[in-house]
């Protein structure tokens, strides 16, 4: 049996051990930088994302990472999520739909107007699942990103 649920501060140190294997799932372990306090603070102090997660009798085994965004065509709010993992041995047990309907339940009882996310070209299995659920790619936009030097460089054109 597995619920899913709001996680508390208590659940911290296992989502951060999830998120790790996220990264590692998607070859991107070199980019995880945070500290585990840091990581801590922007969720349930900063306020910056929520997150939920799915648990057996003994352990959190999935956790999707979301927070709001707005859409000025819309005039309303919606979800982005930002992270969804199971762990590898509970896949294909219903639990990543279950998180998507619980996310689409929040949307809908809270009048917003999507969910969205992004998926990995490469990651197959996910994008058909996807797919299937009725998830459509928005091929009309590219996802642009600034970080590090660049970012610094960006904030520094005000100060000329």
């Amino acid at each position: 049996m597995y619920q899913i649920r709001a996680a508390s501060k208590d659940d911290i140190n296992e989502i951060i051990a999830l998120v790790k294997e996220l990264a590692e799932y998607e070859k991107m372990s070199d980019r995880v930088k945070f500290n585990d306090t840091q990581f801590a603070s922007c969720i349930f102090e900063k306020n910056y994302a929520k997150i939920l997660v799915c648990q057996n009798e003994s352990q959190i085994i999935g956790y999707a990472i979301y927070f709001y965004t707005f859409s000025s065509f819309l005039g309303r709010g919606g979800i982005y999520l930002e992270d969804l993992y199971v762990k590898f041995q509970y896949r294909n047990q219903g639990i990543g739909k279950r998180f998507l309907a619980k996310l689409a339940q929040i949307c809908i009882d809270e009048n917003l107007g999507r969910l969205e996310w992004e998926c990995l070209t490469w990651n197959e299995p996910s994008l058909a699942f996807y797919h299937k659920i009725g998830a459509k790619n928005r091929d009309e936009f590219f996802h642009l990103r600034i970080d590090g030097k660049e970012l610094e460089n960006l904030a520094n054109f005000i100060k000329d």
